[in-house]
């Protein structure tokens, strides 16, 4: 089943601790994505998110984790992008 997060557009994050993503990955197929959704663990404050976005390829999906709280989750310099 098709997360409903990915059919959304939403922007790649940045590498900028203030937006609370700390990990992701992007992805050329949304059935990547979906599978991908399907192996993340999650702790306490932590939130899968994700969404559609384009590059000059073409579109992408990208998945990852959302925290609460930075600070608490632990260095900000630790947030870290994957690409696919």
């Amino acid at each position: 089943m098709l997360a409903s997060f990915l059919n959304e557009y939403r922007s790649l994050p940045v590498s900028n601790p203030g937006n609370k993503v700390v990990s992701w990955h992007v992805f050329r197929t949304v059935s990547e994505a979906e599978e991908y959704t399907d192996s993340i663990r999650l702790g306490d404050g932590q939130h899968i998110v994700g969404g559609m976005d384009s590059d000059t390829i073409g579109k992408l999906w990208w998945v990852g984790v959302e925290v609460d709280d930075i600070g608490h989750w632990g260095n900000p310099a630790a947030v870290n992008k994957h690409a696919e």
